[in-house]
């Protein structure tokens, strides 16, 4: 049997292009393929600068979808920028991405830690331009 290769992240905040990040994706050799959207919540977190994503099938979180041709280096270089080992307020997961008419699994980075009093933000979009 052959493991499924996911090659795809899916990204909804500041990793976006236009973000305060985004130049992180293209150091992960990550290459622009479209926007799409999530089964998710969207917050604001408190005191930070940045969203953060929880699953939830009743909501819809709207962002961008990146091929990532070097899959290991990408990765691991993007849970770095994430700080999933380190801080521990992301997690990376598997999710289902709607693109269009299309479904695909990528991978994208789920909030972890709690969001106490963060603010829930409307239509499931960060707007990069004026939240960075």
């Amino acid at each position: 049997m052959t493991a499924l290769r996911i090659d795809r992240v899916f990204v909804y905040g500041t990793l976006m292009r236009g973000g305060r990040l985004h130049s992180e994706m293209l150091r992960a050799g990550a290459e622009f393929l479209g926007r799409g959207s999530i089964g998710a919540a969207l917050y604001k977190v408190r005191g930070q600068w940045y969203p953060g994503a929880v699953p939830d099938e009743r909501s819809r979180v709207w962002g961008e979808v990146y091929l990532l041709p070097e899959l290991v280096r990408g990765l691991k270089y993007l849970d770095e920028v994430e700080g999933v080992a380190s801080e521990g307020s992301f997690e990376r997961k598997t999710v289902e991405v709607q693109s269009g008419s299309r479904k695909f699994i990528a991978w994208t980075y789920f909030y972890a830690a709690p969001l106490k009093r963060s603010q829930r933000l409307p239509g499931g979009k960060f707007r990069v331009r004026t939240q960075c």
